[in-house]
């Protein structure tokens, strides 16, 4: 009789880059909609995007690495976001930015990323912070994904996402006609004169 046996090894193909300080550039940032969050058996609305960067230096069949991030789109302090552009722009955001910033304005923009292993083995950025310096010209396109502009009729960028990010999308609140009071979901009016 054949045997079929179980481990503890992970089998998968996809290739993570290594855990330590890695200069990157952001090159996609995706605007999730407002998802479902389950916890602790309370449900809740939260707007969400996914931020990727490219690693010039971590290649994997001769192209740069990725690693991404999932926020909630908010700049409170104490959000993943906020906390993660204040260090990334090397100061805090100032009353009047905190109405409001594009996000798109991080496509292109270089960094510092310090990645560790989770207790799941998986590599998470940990921290970010500016960049100083010089770095190879960028690999990836930029890709920038509105959830209104694909509820305007425009599906060219979303034709562009991975089949599991465009099933997160599929998802949204917005997508879906479901009626929740979602505040100001953390929108408001774009500043001008931010570093990014």
């Amino acid at each position: 009789m054949s045997e079929l046996m179980a481990t503890a090894q992970n089998n998968s193909a996809f290739k993570q880059i290594p855990a330590g300080v890695h200069s990157a550039r952001c090159v996609k940032v995706v605007d999730l909609g407002t998802q479902r969050k389950e916890y602790n058996g309370e449900t809740s609305w939260k707007r969400e995007v996914l931020i990727t960067w490219e690693t010039p230096e971590e290649m994997h069949d001769g192209v740069p690495m990725t690693v991404s991030k999932f926020y909630t789109l908010s700049l409170h302090e104490k959000s993943n976001l906020g906390a993660d552009l204040t260090s990334w722009r090397g100061r805090a955001f100032t009353e009047t930015e905190k109405q409001g910033f594009d996000i798109s304005k991080l496509l292109g923009v270089t960094c510092m990323l310090n990645c560790i292993e989770g207790a799941n083995g998986k590599i998470k950025i940990n921290s970010i912070m500016p960049h100083n310096g010089e770095m190879e010209k960028q690999f990836h396109e930029s890709l920038f994904f509105s959830i209104e502009d694909y509820q305007n009729g425009d599906k060219s960028v979303f034709e562009e996402l991975t089949p599991g990010i465009a099933n997160i999308v599929l998802r949204a609140q917005e997508l879906q006609n479901i009626s929740i009071d979602q505040g100001d979901g953390g929108n408001g009016a774009s500043t001008e004169d931010v570093p990014f």
